[in-house]
């Protein structure tokens, strides 16, 4: 190793311990108990972290202690559970948005239905502590419940250590939370619920319908169901769940649902996806919501944002708009200089890539099959270059068979954009124009792919410029909380007019100038309408 491993960062050092700890242990280890008593254990790796993790404050110091132990379980396990920890800073930061809207140390009651490593409740418990409650009082106003038993059995010692081992009640309870009906409510609700795909069969009764469709229930969604209904009324509900409720269209339900039950008091977004879970990239977000009458749009929302340091200010609210169950759109910035134009008035008509390559492997095929078409997966598209279709390795051209006649094959000018990005992309829109030649003979995209077709070739090479320019993606970050492009978002974005954008360029020829230089232009056109 060319560095001290004291130098490395605390992910590293822990994964490098949690490796040390597998290949020591037998096979039926409690290995909650293991990530405890650290101190049983000389090994290297072993020993660094637990010198590190005695110089960080508690709640740190709780939060890789779990971490350790979702490193140490296998894979499937830790998907199965989505078990990925609140980071502390996020989580104070969240109890803190609680305190403010009335949560009171001093007296009220909280419940966690995923509690696992006790990322909420043992800072609560701590906050508690220095508000000057006793530690039995507080003891019997936290509860949790989480489905793993080494892991419940962590979080009651971690939150004894911040209630002087304080321990004569169980606090985490072991069950399923979905499974369990509860027996009271309270009055903070806090929760980071596993997220993933389930089906009604995993269920009990049909609470599921009020926040999903069938054939697309996500686990976070029906743990906010839960959360809403054991809140007590005018309690706070907070959660930090996945950013894709705030638009995406199958999460209608839940948006509406959320609104029947309360006000939204905040809609958070947290600034650096990976930041917030150990060892895993995704979008999240804070919701808090009071209990009661139904949401009421002429009351702000507020919408913070979520770093390292915390919050930070100032904080923008606006309001969610009368159709709760439409996307909750956080203020852009932009209101200012709206271009007035959408893509339709490049010509085009977007629609997500039609071939699901895990789902119908069966439909690869050589070039010399009669329905051979060549597919387009969303590792072609660059900016600033026509795509052509490629296979993943570069070695070749991927071909699926795709009946003659189908609507899923383009044989029009077509711009076809990346569905997906990751963190290492600086731009959440990539887009680029298709090749004559493969338009020529048809294609067909992969399902991480938009496919934008038209008539005019000019207007869409146009189109392909001002996607992937900043102020454009500027704007399409406003709007949307995820990493995936939403087909019916892109439809709606907000662009400047293909004449302005086409003077701008004729003007400025760095296209990032030019698209702000026509939204100015488009701004400035309807400044003049509304003065006339």
């Amino acid at each position: 190793m060319s560095r001290e491993q004291g130098t490395l960062p605390m992910l590293t050092a822990t994964k490098l311990a949690a490796r040390a700890l597998r290949e020591a242990l037998p096979a039926d280890a409690d290995l909650g108990e293991v990530c405890l008593c650290l101190s049983f254990y000389d090994m290297k790796a072993v020993n660094e972290l637990r010198r590190r993790l005695g110089g960080l404050p508690s709640s740190e110091r709780n939060y890789w202690i779990g971490t350790l132990y979702t490193l140490m379980i296998s894979p499937e396990k830790r998907r199965s559970q989505a078990a990925y920890f609140t980071p502390p800073d996020l989580a104070e930061a969240v109890i803190d948005l609680a305190i403010e809207q009335g949560f009171d140390l001093k007296k009220d009651d909280v419940f966690d239905p995923a509690a696992g490593g006790a990322a909420f409740l043992s800072l609560i418990a701590e906050r508690m502590r220095a508000a000057g409650a006793h530690v039995k009082d507080i003891a019997y106003r936290l509860n949790g419940m989480e489905i793993d038993p080494s892991l419940a059995e962590m979080s009651e010692s971690l939150i004894a250590r911040e209630l002087e081992g304080f321990r004569e009640r169980r606090i985490v309870k072991v069950g399923d939370a979905l499974h369990t009906d509860p027996l009271a409510s309270y009055k903070l609700v806090i929760a980071n619920p596993p997220y993933g795909r389930i089906t009604p069969k995993d269920l009990q009764g049909n609470a599921w319908e009020r926040v999903s469709h069938s054939g697309h229930i996500n686990k976070y969604a029906v743990f906010t169901e839960l959360c809403l209904r054991v809140a007590k009324p005018n309690g706070l509900v907070a959660l930090v769940i996945p950013s894709s409720f705030r638009s995406g269209p199958l999460y209608d339900r839940m948006r509406a649902y959320i609104a029947s039950q309360g006000q939204v008091l905040a809609l958070g977004t947290v600034v650096n996806r990976d930041d917030v879970f150990a060892d895993v990239a995704q979008d999240v977000s804070v919701l808090l919501v009071r209990k009661g009458e139904s949401h009421r749009a002429v009351l702000p929302t507020k919408f913070p944002s979520f770093a390292g340091s915390g919050i930070r200010h100032p904080i923008h609210a606006a309001s969610l708009g009368e159709d709760m169950s439409a996307p909750w759109l956080a203020p852009s910035g932009f209101e200012r200089e709206i271009g007035g134009a959408t893509i339709a008035d490049y010509g085009a008509a977007a629609k997500a890539g039609h071939f699901v390559w895990n789902r119908e492997k069966d439909k690869f095929c050589g070039p010399d099959d009669p329905n051979a078409i060549p597919l387009i997966w969303a590792k072609n598209i660059r900016a600033g270059r026509k795509c052509v279709p490629a296979n993943r390795k570069g070695t070749g051209v991927d071909f699926v068979q795709v009946p003659q006649g189908s609507t899923s094959i383009a044989k029009a000018p077509a711009v076809v954009a990346q569905r997906t990005t990751n963190s290492s992309q600086s731009r959440r829109i990539i887009a680029a124009p298709v090749d004559e030649v493969s338009i020529a003979q048809g294609f067909v995209g992969e399902n991480h792919t938009i496919v934008m077709t038209g008539q005019d070739a000019e207007l869409l090479d146009l189109l392909a410029l001002l996607l992937n320019t900043k102020a454009v993606d500027d704007r399409y970050r406003a709007v949307s909380g995820t990493a995936t492009v939403s087909v019916k978002l892109l439809r709606e974005l907000d662009l400047p007019a293909p004449e302005a954008f086409k003077a701008a360029l004729k003007k400025l020829s760095n296209p990032e100038e030019a698209a702000i230089l026509a939204y100015r232009a488009g701004a400035d056109r309807r400044r003049l309408a509304e003065a006339s």
